[in-house]
């Protein structure tokens, strides 16, 4: 039986959040999630079946010569755990970064490809925005997992963001030493934060965890998706 993914759309685009911002990259954005984040924008369910052939040959179509890496996203690229074990073995013959974009949670699902991923782009997610509750177990179990590889957290916050998770998040980025990318909650293209809760959140994490940013979505300032 031919393994197939379901693919919500694939695109070329800049990465506009964490520190690649700016690349070109090639994206392919998997269907599917495990949580259900409340600020999420993301439809899960709309896409094509796409087996490994069909998906490697849809690929190979862009100028792969002008592109940093391909970005795996969501969704929750390793709910399709086991496309991505045959998949990702051919898409590293194109001599391609990988990118995996992940809120860090399957940490079971992330041993069996690891080893094909060069940059891993993990969410912390915080109960206070996403509502999900605390999941600050799984993602050490991620990060242990993914500590030789290039990797950086960003955090969605809004004006309700807690002590207890800006001291939860820096804990993990100290215990593995990864930069923090601090991401200001978004309405559409409007940022939902305000202005003194964003510098007051940026002085508390960087008085604390020196390997901190505050970066935007720009590619919703720029209006690209």
């Amino acid at each position: 039986m031919t393994r197939t993914a379901k693919i919500a759309e694939i695109f070329d685009s800049i990465q506009g959040e964490g520190p690649y911002i700016g690349y070109r990259q090639l994206f392919i954005r998997f269907c599917g999630c495990n949580l259900l984040c409340d600020y999420c924008d993301t439809e899960f369910d709309k896409g094509d079946e796409y087996s490994i052939e069909e998906l490697m040959q849809k690929i190979k179509s862009y100028d792969l010569s002008a592109i940093h890496s391909v970005s795996l996203t969501g969704g929750e690229p390793l709910v399709q755990y086991e496309f991505l074990k045959e998949f990702l073995p051919e898409l590293k013959n194109l001599n391609l970064k990988i990118y995996l974009e992940t809120n860090g949670t399957m940490p079971k699902a992330l041993e069996g490809i690891i080893d094909y991923v060069d940059i891993v782009s993990m969410d912390f997610k915080l109960d206070s925005s996403a509502k999900i509750g605390d999941i600050y177990s799984k993602h050490d179990k991620f990060l242990e997992i993914c500590k030789h590889k290039d990797i950086f957290a960003k955090l969605v916050f809004d004006d309700s963001i807690r002590d207890f998770e800006t001291d939860e998040c820096i804990a993990l980025a100290k215990k593995y030493d990864i930069a923090l990318v601090l991401q200001p909650k978004m309405d559409g293209n409007k940022i939902a934060v305000s202005h003194d809760k964003i510098v007051k959140t940026f002085n508390l994490f960087t008085e604390k965890y020196h390997n901190t940013r505050l970066i935007g979505q720009v590619h919703k300032f720029f209006d690209i998706r």
